[in-house]
């Protein structure tokens, strides 16, 4: 039974992308139902600077809220009457473009994380976020300008180190994603697509028994990750394991359907 190669979804987020354990596979393009590099940023935390009373309650939170579940035109709409109010709010900014990302409005989250960034020019995680999103929208060399820029300011964050090695997987420079994705999930042994990534990038090299450890582990971490599961499956395949193989492809197709 033979699979493609490349077992890397060419219209697939991602998160996956911005170092986080898990995505959504359910968002448009660049999205992971077999979870994500980073968490959405609409989930992040939101701890704006502004001073409320005791009984107030807090609107970005009910925004995140949301979100995760699943309404995403109130989310946007709770997000924008607070930003209505305090326009020079960096995580209200940041939530918007999260649910705007979900929403498959790429244009849009760009334009917020963008003037995220000029209140924040130094935030990693900031222009982490910008990068996933320009993957997303398959403008690699804006991508990788940001992680450069990432880098520079921290370059031994995780976040940067799988964003980096997710951009290489993506433009196929395989042997390239090897070391920034090992580093990233030395620093971060919770990030299932880190270690899914890191099986690409062996299984693309021929180093099928590490690829095998990596989908393995993203697996563990992660049972629902369809992407991994395939990539067992195509390992043993190589490997000459074909029964084991087939129960590998049918998890993947159960998880995928989930």
């Amino acid at each position: 039974m033979k699979q493609s190669k490349n077992n890397v979804d060419s219209s697939e987020q991602h998160r996956d992308a911005r170092g986080g354990s898990e995505t959504a596979e359910s968002r448009p393009a660049e999205r992971d139902r077999g979870g994500a590099a980073r968490p959405p940023l609409a989930d992040v935390p939101a701890r704006p600077p502004i001073e409320r009373g005791p009984r107030e309650s807090d609107p970005l939170a009910q925004a995140a809220d949301l979100a995760r579940n699943g309404d995403l035109v109130e989310a946007a709409n709770a997000y924008r009457a607070y930003l209505t109010r305090h326009p020079e709010d960096v995580p209200g900014r940041r939530g918007l473009a999260g649910v705007l990302e979900q929403k498959g409005d790429f244009v849009g989250a760009l334009g917020e994380l963008g003037r995220a960034i000029d209140a924040q020019p130094d935030d990693v995680s900031l222009l982490c976020g910008r990068a996933a999103v320009q993957m997303a929208m398959q403008r690699y060399d804006q991508a990788e300008a940001d992680l450069r820029r990432a880098s520079k300011l921290d370059a031994d964050s995780a976040e940067v180190l799988f964003n980096f090695g997710m951009l290489f997987c993506k433009k196929a420079r395989w042997r390239e994603a090897i070391v920034p994705l090992q580093r990233a999930v030395e620093l971060d042994p919770s990030n299932s697509q880190g270690h899914y990534y890191l099986g690409e990038a062996y299984n693309q090299t021929d180093q099928l028994k590490l690829a095998l450890g990596s989908y393995e582990e993203a697996v563990k971490l992660q049972p629902t990750n369809y992407r991994a599961l395939k990539g067992v499956g195509i390992v043993l395949d190589k490997l000459g394991r074909p029964a084991e193989a087939t129960a590998a492809y049918q998890r993947a197709r159960d998880a995928q359907r989930r």
